[in-house]
């Protein structure tokens, strides 16, 4: 009997075995060690359950919630958006009437983290430094990571990070994130315009 080779196939039955080899080295084939670090890395950011953000400025700040919602995306962390009035050593520290431009300003960031699909809690407080009531907000609500979006100003006798985000910079035991927005890129949002989605506690 004779064997007669057909030029086709013999090209199919190369390309099959080129593609079954290809496939069983790609599925047995050994994944890179990851670098020393990496892994810890990423479990430390799957494990941020609460993430709170102070608002400090209705520019920078808004921001700040855009960039922690992101930071968020896929592990489902909860978020506390708080506004601390500071109150003068001369005045009483209670909390004021209700204030349009604390209502603007957390309708706004509360509209930003609606956006990605996060309903976030929201605080009003009261002190006579910002700074430390924002630390002791963040561990009274056991926050694992503080956003802070501040835009850039030159003050005497302060850091570049401003008062408050220097304090919370030093002093919170938790993981923080500085966003510094220069000048030309902190947009105003028209809150006028966003509906009442904020139901503060």
């Amino acid at each position: 009997m004779n064997l007669v080779l057909n030029p086709l196939g013999i090209t199919l039955a190369v390309a099959f075995i080129v593609g079954l080899a290809g496939t069983l080295g790609w599925m047995l084939r050994v994944p890179p060690p990851a670098p020393r670090g990496a892994t810890s890395s990423v479990r430390s950011v799957e494990a941020i359950r609460k993430v709170l953000v102070p608002i400090l400025d209705l520019g920078a700040s808004v921001r700040a919630v855009e960039l922690a919602a992101r930071l968020n995306q896929g592990h489902k962390a909860q978020m506390l958006i708080v506004y601390v009035h500071e109150i003068p050593l001369q005045a009483p520290l209670v909390t004021p009437q209700k204030d349009p431009r604390i209502q603007r300003a957390l309708d706004a960031a509360a509209f930003i983290a609606t956006q990605h699909a996060i309903e976030p809690r929201t605080k009003v407080n009261v002190a006579r430094q910002a700074g430390h009531r924002i630390v002791e907000i963040a561990r009274e609500e056991a926050a694992d990571l503080i956003v802070m979006g501040i835009s850039y100003q030159n003050r005497p006798n302060e850091g570049p990070l401003g008062r408050i985000a220097e304090h919370v910079v030093r002093n919170a035991p938790m993981e923080v994130v500085v966003d510094r927005v220069p000048k030309q890129k902190v947009a105003m949002i028209p809150t006028d315009q966003l509906t009442d989605r904020v139901s503060s506690t």
